[in-house]
């Protein structure tokens, strides 16, 4: 029973950042309540009704880079936190289940319980690999609680800095803020063709 009180809150909670989603954005314009700001990014992050690169980037347009950086990756990380904690202590068992039935998770798995802080960076690091999900799978393996946290607080990092440091620019240089964005996606590319490479290598 309360499995399905938690789902269905979320769904709730979704329901209605969907339908207050723009009002929430523009209400970020006006307000510099920082506790305020970062429990609109955590939901942002938490309910991601809009990409949550497009709410780093409208936070560092209206905020600067530096005051836009903090909110977001401190919304972003109190989100995952609340995820991994639902996946980890309500639904693991189920959810622990279905994952062992994948056959092609299995080696992936055993390899992110035996190295989990590698695990969980390099998934953070990915820009193709959703955080959500990441927040569950964390949660469902046996990634310790530290690990993960820390693991997560440095790994969004990157993104989160050329994302509002680019959202910050576009209102001087909206050519500068394209120019800082394909340099970054330039920049996971590769790494994503490494980590691809050095993955086919092992099997």
């Amino acid at each position: 029973m309360r499995k399905w009180f938690w789902l269905l809150l979320y769904v709730l909670l979704a329901g209605v950042m969907f339908m207050y989603r723009y009002e929430l954005l523009e209400w970020t314009d006006s307000h510099q309540s920082i506790p305020m700001l970062i429990i609109i990014a955590m939901l942002f992050a938490l309910v991601p009704v809009i990409p949550y690169k497009f709410v780093i980037a409208a936070l560092g347009y209206s905020y600067g880079t530096t005051m836009a950086a903090w909110v977001s990756w401190s919304g972003t990380t109190l989100a995952a936190l609340l995820v991994y904690a639902g996946a980890r202590y309500v639904f693991r068992a189920q959810a622990r289940s279905y994952l062992d039935r994948i056959r092609g998770l299995n080696r992936f798995t055993s390899w992110m319980e035996a190295h989990p802080f590698m695990g969980v960076m390099t998934l953070r690091l990915l820009p193709i690999v959703p955080q959500t999900a990441v927040n569950i799978y964390a949660g469902i393996t046996y990634t310790p609680f530290w690990t993960f946290m820390i693991a997560t607080a440095i790994g969004k990092m990157p993104a989160i800095f050329v994302f509002a440091y680019a959202g910050a620019q576009a209102s001087e240089s909206i050519w500068l803020s394209l120019l800082v964005l394909g340099v970054y996606l330039l920049f996971m590319t590769v790494i994503l063709l490494v980590f691809r490479f050095r993955s086919r290598k092992k099997v």
